[in-house]
């Protein structure tokens, strides 16, 4: 499957498959996916990207003045398993603040939403 993926993509879901539980053989096919949409070291400058620790958590912050262009990704059947899985068990969405980012993911991923 391919995904064009913008900078706030990429480093939510990276967060967000990095905060899977898992068998070390699962834990091992998520690092692939991590390192394929990672952001490199020019467009982590690029966007201002800076590496916090808030309560005791890891935080990636970046300056939302800026921005990176789309990138597309293709992913094998197993890779796009993961993704959504990640995506279907994660339980902190907020309706506005992650709308933006996970609407057009989810929608590549499991079609568009009911309509209203």
């Amino acid at each position: 499957m391919k995904l064009t993926l913008d900078h706030t993509q990429r480093l939510n879901l990276h967060a967000l498959l990095g905060a899977q539980r898992a068998d070390v053989g699962a834990i091992r096919s998520i690092w692939a996916v991590q390192d394929k949409i990672a952001l490199n070291a020019d467009e982590e400058n690029a966007i201002g990207v800076k590496r916090e620790i808030m309560d005791g958590q890891p935080r990636t912050a970046w300056d939302p003045a800026r921005s990176l262009p789309a990138k597309e990704f293709e992913f094998g059947d197993g890779e796009t398993a993961r993704i959504k899985a990640a995506l279907q068990t994660w339980d902190s969405y907020g309706a506005n603040a992650d709308r933006r980012w996970l609407e057009p993911l989810t929608s590549a991923l499991f079609g568009p939403g009911p309509a209203v």
